[in-house]
């Protein structure tokens, strides 16, 4: 029995010697959203729910932060333990990249679950920057203060970027419908690109065809804007631009007919990404045009019984006589089918030089309205 008391009170020695951790968290209440023109930060330290017993009168906190992206402007009292305080929370900068704050009761403890105070201020950095605080000093309370402070601790503030959608700025075809007649014809799409005043000026344009079985692209042009870097694909244009002083440029794409069906349809899609680090703004105006790629070299007879309407060729030339009003074109066709010469006109009489064309087979085709001549020709 002896031997146990003794044990015991030996272990009851020993424990009154060991004296509990309690810790000092720095608590944030805001992330930064770095696309926000307000990019305010909120701290505030908490060591836990304070009775009257622990005995809390006076605090002397340091908070180390960096200059470069971090500036303290304000010490909040509100809802926090030094609320009321005989000498509240007040804020010391002397020393830089440290901020100092202090504050004490004379006539009561401090009591509750809150802070002990809050700080805020504004932050400068960018998306790629972090802020990070600390205690480069361990605090410090008065004498009487029952806390045995050794573990700080600080919470991550969250960098965010929220972009901002803007239906003004992006790209836009200047028709809704292109129609490339004959298969290895060519055809010019173009869009304009409206980059407005957001800053840095700098963005990719996309343009894309949705199928490159039945046409490809061939070449593209900026106009309005420094090219950086251009990509060209038969499916796709991307071109890396700077705008300077022009807020609206055009984009000029030629593209080819490789389709040998008599109408095909495809689609071309184009829309701009604003290139910037931290990828605030989203372009909101993106458009779709229709392609029409025709080939009307099909099955066609010349009616025999019109004697008032009919297609002329001469070694030089080729003449389409209309009535009423129709429409009157001449078309000049290789025997593959591929147009190479088109001329329309509304008059009685439509004439077109054949002078020009190397010697070859030809197929010359008259139109008046819905009625078709066709004329085979060699030279």
């Amino acid at each position: 029995m002896k031997i146990l008391v003794t044990a015991t009170l030996a272990v009851l020695v020993a424990a009154s010697g060991v004296t509990a951790q309690d810790t000092l968290l720095l608590r944030t209440f805001r992330s930064i959203d770095v696309c926000s023109s307000e990019q305010r930060w909120l701290i505030a330290p908490y060591i836990g729910n304070m009775r009257s017993t622990d005995s809390l009168a006076s605090f002397d906190i340091t908070i180390g932060f960096d200059t470069s992206v971090v500036r303290p402007t304000d010490v909040l009292t509100e809802n926090t333990l030094s609320f009321g305080a005989d000498y509240p929370a007040q804020m010391s900068l002397v020393i830089p990249g440290e901020m100092r704050i202090a504050g004490f009761n004379i006539t009561r403890n401090m009591v509750g679950d809150k802070p002990i105070f809050a700080v805020a201020g504004n932050y400068s950095g960018g998306c790629e920057d972090s802020i990070l605080f600390s205690f480069p000093w361990p605090p410090t309370f008065n004498e009487e203060f029952q806390k045995n402070v050794t573990v700080l601790k600080s919470e991550h503030i969250a960098i965010v970027a929220v972009p901002k959608l803007d239906d003004q700025q992006g790209m836009a075809f200047t028709t809704k419908e292109l129609v490339v007649d004959g298969k290895d014809s060519v055809g010019k799409l173009s869009c304009s690109v409206v980059f407005g005043s957001t800053r840095p000026r700098t963005g990719t344009i996309h343009v894309e065809l949705s199928d490159t079985v039945a046409a490809r692209i061939e070449n593209a042009i900026v106009e309005g804007a420094r090219t950086i870097q251009m990509r060209i694909s038969p499916k796709s244009v991307e071109a890396d631009v700077e705008f300077e002083n022009e807020r609206v440029s055009n984009v000029h794409i030629d593209i080819r007919n490789l389709s040998s069906a008599t109408n095909a349809r495809i689609s071309a899609i184009a829309y701009l990404n604003v290139v910037d680090s931290c990828s605030c703004v989203r372009s909101g105006k993106r458009d779709t045009v229709k392609v029409e790629l025709t080939n009307p070299i099909v099955s066609v007879s010349s009616p025999v019984d019109d004697s008032n309407e009919k297609l002329v060729v001469t070694t030089t030339s080729a003449s389409c006589y209309c009535h009423h009003g129709q429409t009157n074109e001449i078309s000049v066709f290789s025997v593959a089918g591929e147009r190479i010469d088109k001329k329309r006109s509304s008059a009685h009489e439509n004439t077109m030089s054949l002078e020009n064309l190397p010697s070859g087979t030809y197929i010359i085709v008259g139109s008046c309205g819905n009625r078709t001549f066709v004329n085979l020709k060699l030279k």
